[in-house]
Formats: structure tokens, C-alpha cells, sequence
């Protein structure tokens, strides 16, 4: 299915009367957010360095042209900014951005690991803090022992440049939701019904 050709069409008519069919690129549709939790239905995926939507469709679809599914199930509306920049990119943007300022600080965090089991992913919060908040933070770990199970939290902080802020915030982007290939024929059918109406 080729995208573009789904999206529904407007007439409109010039000022010398010509009238001239458009397609309507601002025509959106959205997935309803407790399905992209579906595991039968989507599972995670980590975007690799070189990966470009049309890798990812040719990869899982065996077709570029399913591109727009990976965007569609992603909420991604830009490709050029809501995707993860490869590393080439990603050195560039920022040199250009920051210049000289790529290692100044951006902000500081204090960071705390609850670990409830070791065998469990530990729950990690990061809180932005003021400067002096930083340094009147003492580093620690304490363990206590709640309900007979011991509870560990680690108490660190950490400062964040411009570039590790920009390195963090695309590399947030990397995980994004694969739609099972057994409903992409569906997917498609029902794009282009939604987009009819």
C-alpha cells in the first residue's frame, strides 16, 4: 500500500477558476494507547545506529513501502526529528547546536535506585535539581528490611552536559513498538477505511 495514495483527496479552486485535486497530508488517525501494550500484537524493539523507518519496514515486512506502519504505531509525525539520529548525525546536530558549549552543564540530577530484588529491574528515578541541592547531596546506600525482604536504595548524583542531555534524549527515541506482521495487511485495510471517512 502506498501511503500518500491512502490519504483522502480536497478540491480546491484557484483564483482563475482551475480546480485542482490535493492530497490532504494534514489527515490523521491514532492508535488507541492501551493496544501498543498488546504483546500479541506489538513487541519492542531497539532502533539500531543505521536503522531508517524504511530498514525497519523491509526488515519486519519485507516491503519499504510499510515504512509509515513503524511511524503510524509510533506516534511519529516528523521522521526528521521524532526518530533517533545515527551517530554521524547526531555529532553534527550537536556540534552545530551547542558549539562551544557541548561540556558546559545542562542541569544536575540526583539519581535513586530502589532495587527490591536483584533478580528484578531496579526502579530508578531521576529529579532535576538546582545546583546547590547537587552539592549539599551526599552519595549513599542504605538497605532496610520491609515486609521481610530487604530493600536496597542508592542515593548518587550526576551532572549532565549539553551533550549528554542531547545523547540522552535521543537515545529515548530508540525504543519504539513493531506491529506483529500477522496485522499488517489489517492495519492497512483499516487505514485507508479510517481515512475514507
Amino acid at each position: 500500500m502506498n501511503y500518500f495514495n491512502s490519504l483522502p483527496k480536497v478540491a480546491y479552486t484557484k483564483e482563475n477558476g482551475i480546480r485542482t485535486i490535493y492530497t490532504n497530508l494534514m489527515s490523521r488517525a491514532s492508535v488507541v494507547p492501551s493496544i501498543l501494550n498488546n504483546l500479541l500484537v506489538y513487541y519492542d524493539y531497539d532502533v539500531k545506529d543505521m536503522d531508517t523507518p524504511e530498514i525497519v519496514a523491509y526488515k519486519y515486512y519485507g516491503d519499504i513501502n510499510r515504512f509509515w506502519i513503524v511511524l503510524y504505531c509510533n506516534q511519529i509525525n516528523n521522521p526528521l526529528w521524532d526518530w533517533p539520529l545515527n551517530s554521524n548525525k547526531f555529532e553534527k546536530y550537536v556540534l552545530n547546536k551547542y558549539a562551544n558549549t557541548l561540556n558546559d552543564v545542562h542541569h544536575y540530577e540526583i539519581i535513586k535506585t530502589t532495587i527490591f530484588d536483584p533478580t528484578i529491574q531496579p526502579d530508578v528515578e531521576k529529579i532535576i535539581c538546582s545546583e546547590e541541592e547537587y552539592n549539599s547531596t551526599i552519595e549513599n546506600q542504605a538497605t532496610y528490611n520491609i515486609d521481610s525482604k530487604n530493600t536496597t536504595i542508592i542515593t548518587s548524583k550526576k551532572i549532565i552536559t549539553n551533550y549528554d542531555y542531547e545523547l540522552e534524549l535521543n537515545d529515548s527515541k530508540r525504543k519504539i513498538k513493531i506491529l506483529n506482521k500477522e496485522y499488517a495487511s489489517q492495519l492497512e485495510k483499516e487505514f485507508v477505511n479510517l481515512m475514507k471517512s
